[in-house]
């Protein structure tokens, strides 16, 4: 199994030359990380994203990333792309995956015990996130635990698209700045599902988006916990799903008046140091705040 490396800049300008303008950032990436690939691998697997909780599914890019990998880079080598969807979970999930083994040689039993293995696999993923335990190959912070600062110390939480909130050069490594800052960081991934809908109940509808309702609800949560100094949204320019996320959550920030709300927004074209700038103003600004909050004491 070959991974490709960890992004870089070199990798994004060369996924622009195949995606379309109007895609998103982590799209064109996909498109880098697959060109990457395409000379060291038989297969290339990109699973089909559409649906994993049955409440929800993911965006239309995320979802035909396989077919626009297909017919946008020559020469790719053929894809694996089962679907993953919770909606038909007797059938379909099943049967996509049965039907890729056989390109391996494997029949229906091997393809049972390696989607029992992989589901205890994520299963214990997902209760160490919510412990705050997490792998550090794939997060780049520390375990959840209490961090001071010059005698301040602070909560902050930032929400975001996965692979665009744990991917360090996509983010300027936002989450290390906000940690050496002397915060706790928190994160979606430390939100249970059960909490992330008890939250999303209590708003007039639903909301269809799988990463869209977990970063309302997570957000929700942390400010209704009243323990939170500062909320950072991270999005990227012209993704349609955050378009509507990112105003619903503003909004209920502005009933917290403690807590500090930051808007990150990356495109093509953000720089480092105007990100950097922005953090730590806005980390600044918290400790400030909490300054003015003992001496009134």
């Amino acid at each position: 199994m070959v991974i490709s490396k960890p992004s870089y800049r070199e990798l994004i300008e060369e996924g622009f030359r195949y995606a379309e303008e109007d895609n998103c950032i982590p799209i064109k990436m996909a498109f880098g990380h697959a060109l990457t690939l395409r000379d060291q691998v038989d297969f290339l697997f990109i699973p089909r994203l559409l649906s994993l909780d049955r409440k929800s599914c993911f965006c239309p890019r995320t979802a035909g990333l396989p077919e626009m990998l297909r017919y946008s880079i020559p020469n790719l080598p053929p894809i694996l792309d089962p679907y993953v969807d919770e909606r038909h979970r007797g059938s379909r999930l099943s049967s996509s995956f049965f039907e890729m083994v056989r390109k391996f040689g494997k029949g229906p039993n091997d393809a049972k015990q390696a989607l029992q293995r992989a589901a205890e696999a994520q299963q214990q993923f997902q209760e160490k996130n919510k412990r705050g335990d997490l792998d550090i190959e794939l997060f780049p912070i520390k375990k959840r635990e209490s961090f001071s600062h010059n005698g301040v110390e602070k909560k902050v939480a930032i929400v975001g698209h996965p692979y665009c909130l744990y991917d360090p050069f996509f983010n300027f490594n936002a989450l290390r700045l906000i940690e050496e800052s002397g915060a706790m960081v928190l994160t979606q991934e430390m939100v249970s599902p059960g909490v992330i809908d008890s939250e999303i109940e209590k708003l007039e509808k639903d909301i269809y988006w799988t990463f869209g309702r977990e970063i309302l609800g997570a957000g929700l949560h942390y400010l209704h916990s009243h323990q939170l100094d500062g909320l950072i949204y991270l999005t990227c320019f012209s993704c349609g799903v955050d378009s509507m996320i990112e105003p619903l959550l503003s909004h209920k920030v502005r009933e917290y008046r403690n807590t500090l709300y930051l808007c990150l927004m990356v495109d093509e074209h953000t720089g480092a140091s105007g990100m950097r700038t922005r953090l730590e103003a806005f980390l600044e600004t918290i400790e400030r705040r909490k300054r003015f909050s003992r001496m009134k004491r």
